[in-house]
Formats: C-alpha cells, structure tokens, sequence
C-alpha cells in the first residue's frame, strides 16, 4: 500500500520524537529548520512555510535556543500539546498500515523493528521504491548517527595506536583515549572507522559541558525507541564514541561506570577523555584496566619529523621554533598548514605566541617543491 503523507505531517512525524526536549540549555540540530529538512527531505527554504501551517492549527510552537556547535541562538521547533496528540494519531495509523514485499506483508510496526530505520525513513525509502524484501535482512546494515565532523586529510603517524585500536576492536569491550587538548583524539578515532569500517551501528556523540545522561538516554529513544542505553547495547550491536569526555556530574559518571561492569553484548564504546580529566570523574579503576575490561591508549603529541610533515614547505629554523611552542600539537600545526588560526579560544595559547607561530609559518622555503 502506497502511503501518502502532506510534509507538514511528516514534519509533526519528525518533532514528536523530540517531544520530550523542553526547557533545556541546549537543543539537537534536528530540532532546527536544517534538521527538520534533513529528515523530511525537502530543502531548507520550504521549512518556514510548512511550519505556518501547523502554527496557524497551534500544533507548534517557536523559541529561540542554544545548539551545539552554533555560535548565536536559533529558531527551534517544539510540538504544542494538540500537536503531539495530532502527531501520535498519524504514528498510530501509520504504524498499522501493510506493505506488501515479494509474497509477504509487513505491518510498519514490523519494519521499523527489522530495518531499525525511523518511520520517516521507512516512508522515505517506500516513496522511492528502495525498500524490497532482500534489503530487510542485509547483514552490512547499520545505522549512524554522528554529533561530530571529523576530517583526517592532513592526519600523520599514529600507527602503533591505530594497530592497538584494530587489535581491541577484535577483542575489547571498552577503550579509552587519554590525551591533552588538541592532540588529534577525535582525528584518531576518525582515521580508525575509515580504516576498519565497522559493520555495526555507530552513534558518535559530543561530551560538550553539562551534558548530562539524560540527553544520551533521549537520544537512544529518539534512534532505537527505548532509552535503556544497555538494553539497546545488548540487542543491537553498536559502536558508541563519547567523545571530549571531561566535564560531566555525578549521574553520568555513575551510568558509565556500571557499563564498564555489565556485558554489552557484541557492543563497543569508545571514550576519547583530556589527560586531566579530574579523578571523581574518571568512571573506572586500575583494576578495570588490569582484567581486561577497558583498555587504554595515551596519545602523545607528534614526534618532530612527524610534525615537520603537515608544515614540509617552512623554513627548519622557523619550524623548530613553532615546534618548540606548539609541542607537536596536531590541531595548531594543522590549523598553521591551513593558515586559520584566528579564534584565540581555541588555542590554549596567549595572543603573542599566536601572533609569532602565524609569523614563523610566513616563513616558506624558496622554490619549494612538494613530493
């Protein structure tokens, strides 16, 4: 059966799985017009008008919030109390409706739980034809969803610990990455799912301060319909990155600290944590480390002729100047390769050092000639 939906009801489809984000610091992308475009699949520009329509029906409602990653406040959608309810009636109905694969007929219900796709997905997929029976039941199908935008065109070294994280992918449940600020954590973690390509799910997500457990159980709802990150981990395997681990309360301590302790299944995480992370944050022991349930790997800054390579065309004099500031620190190398630094926050340097690393990278080899 062909299922026609108006976008203004995929919309209500879309924001009710976000039912639950009120009053809240920050807010996910997908609660924005760039997130409600993305999972309607229209573009960004038909946004505003759709959402008059369910405005003028009082079925949402505008405020102005903070989002990871955006520098100003935005626009954020929130369904009305008329709107959940309209938004509950079209899941319902949806979810009852029959579709017809091959010789079988599937409730959405029923395919929501062997594709592990959103409803909106589903009807995505069936609108362009792109669902068959076969594809129910590919074993390479997985889900991934990733807070995060890392690129690795400049990524040097690192080879020991990418053969350590190969070799824990293969029998590890737990693996932390301990570094300073900067050292290339996340690029790491980046380079090694480009590499081993992960047949399981992934779920990337940012430990940006006052994230609190909460928000990592909405969004397990939000991907898999139930919040019990463990019960999820076990029934569904997956790779979960939590990423620039530092700053967090008592709570998300404690909810990590008993997954060290538990059997997640054919599951994984990956923590990417500051070297100074403070000890009442830290969610496991020595003896965690010592039997094998997390593993560790300290990444250090670049080695010199590593560093030397994501700056090949300056002068070594100069060279062995900024290595001498930056200590191998693959963020400012590569943002000095790059000629961006300019934000002063994001460098845990004071503005001369930044004003002589931008001079000594001015300072090129003649005829330089790279190979």
């Amino acid at each position: 059966m062909n299922i026609r939906l108006t976008i203004p009801e995929k919309i209500l489809i879309h924001l009710y799985s976000y039912r639950k984000f009120s009053d809240r610091y920050e807010y996910p992308i997908e609660m924005t017009q760039q997130g409600i475009a993305a999972a309607v699949g229209i573009s960004v520009t038909h946004v505003p008008r759709n959402i008059k329509k369910l405005q003028a029906e009082h079925l949402v409602e505008v405020r102005k919030g903070h989002v990871p990653g955006k520098k100003k406040r935005v626009t954020i959608y929130f369904l009305t109390s008329h709107g959940i309810m309209r938004a509950r009636d079209i899941i319902e109905k949806i979810e009852k409706t029959e579709v017809s694969l091959g010789e079988k007929v599937y409730s959405m219900s029923e395919l929501k739980k062997l594709t592990n796709l959103s409803l909106l997905e589903l009807i995505r997929k069936i609108e362009k034809g792109e669902l068959t029976e076969d594809s129910l039941f590919l074993p390479e199908r997985k889900l991934v969803f990733k807070e995060i935008e890392v690129t690795t065109d400049l990524f040097v070294d690192r080879e020991k610990e990418l053969k350590q994280m190969q070799h824990w992918y293969s029998f590890g449940k737990i693996l932390v990455i301990l570094g300073s600020r900067g050292v290339g954590k996340s690029a790491l973690i980046q380079r090694f799912l480009e590499i081993q390509n992960p047949k399981r799910s992934i779920v990337w997500l940012n430990i940006y301060p006052q994230r609190t457990w909460k928000t990592i159980r909405d969004i397990f709802l939000h991907l898999f319909e139930l919040d019990d990150v463990l019960r999820v981990m076990k029934n569904h395997p997956l790779l979960l990155i939590l990423d620039n681990y530092y700053d967090v309360d008592d709570t998300f301590v404690s909810a990590l600290s008993s997954l060290v302790k538990e059997d997640l299944g054919k599951s994984k995480i990956i923590v990417s944590m500051r070297a100074d992370t403070p000890f009442y944050n830290r969610f496991y022991s020595l003896s965690d480390v010592v039997e094998g349930r997390v593993e560790e790997i300290r990444l250090e800054p670049l080695k010199y002729e590593d560093a030397r390579k994501l700056l090949p065309d300056v002068k070594e004099s100069a060279f062995k100047s900024i290595y001498k500031i930056t200590r191998g620190n693959p963020k400012i190398l590569v943002m000095l390769r790059k000629g961006e630094i300019k934000n002063y926050d994001d460098i845990p340097l004071p503005p001369e050092q930044i004003h002589l690393l931008n001079y000594l990278a001015s300072q090129k080899i003649k005829n330089f000639k790279s190979h």
